[in-house]
């Protein structure tokens, strides 16, 4: 169901040809699944259950500094790199309007505008940036690698090495939202 999924997205995947791909009859994964929507649900689910896992680690952690705020996208950028297909999962969910994330998606939103929330009153974040738009800025860079890398590379996305990429979001991150001191 994944691939079909990742190939074609939510409207372009019937359920005939999900079971054809996948040797099973298409009454076995409505009687497991329920219906479409129920397996789309799960395939983002699956597709985000070991990012989720990272990221609730490093919340569990409790200590808010910004080398936490760093290894959180760096924790989403490696997962983006090792799962190619989310990638474009994430490409069909903005291209189909789907805005009906699985909960751990939810859940990792709303901690993270918690999150900044707390770094920009504890001063490790800027204050004077909606927390809402610092999270859209933190994942925008963290996914532009995946997915415009080829289009500025000349379809060779491999001539950006993945890590100096990543840093270089970071560098464009933190210096452009953690406070400045200010000039003498």
């Amino acid at each position: 169901a994944e691939a079909t999924f990742v190939e074609k997205g939510f409207a372009g995947a019937s359920m005939s040809e999900i079971a054809e791909r996948s040797s099973v009859t298409k009454s076995l994964i409505h009687h497991h699944f329920g219906s479409k929507e129920a397996l789309w649900s799960e395939v983002k689910r699956r597709s985000f259950s070991s990012y989720h896992a990272q990221q609730m680690q490093l919340y569990a952690a409790g200590e808010l500094t910004h080398e936490t705020v760093r290894a959180s996208m760096a924790a989403y950028f490696r997962f983006l790199g090792a799962n190619p297909q989310v990638v474009r999962l994430l490409a069909w969910m903005r291209l189909e309007h789907d805005l009906d994330c699985a909960t751990m998606v939810v859940e990792l939103r709303r901690l993270g505008i918690f999150n900044i929330t707390e770094a920009q009153r504890l001063g490790i974040l800027r204050a004077d940036v909606p927390a809402e738009h610092i999270l859209i800025a933190f994942l925008g860079l963290t996914v532009a690698f995946f997915n415009d890398g080829e289009f500025v590379t000349d379809g060779q996305p491999q001539r950006i090495d993945p890590e100096a990429y990543l840093a270089s979001a970071w560098k464009i991150f933190s210096e452009g939202l953690v406070p400045q001191a200010p000039a003498p």
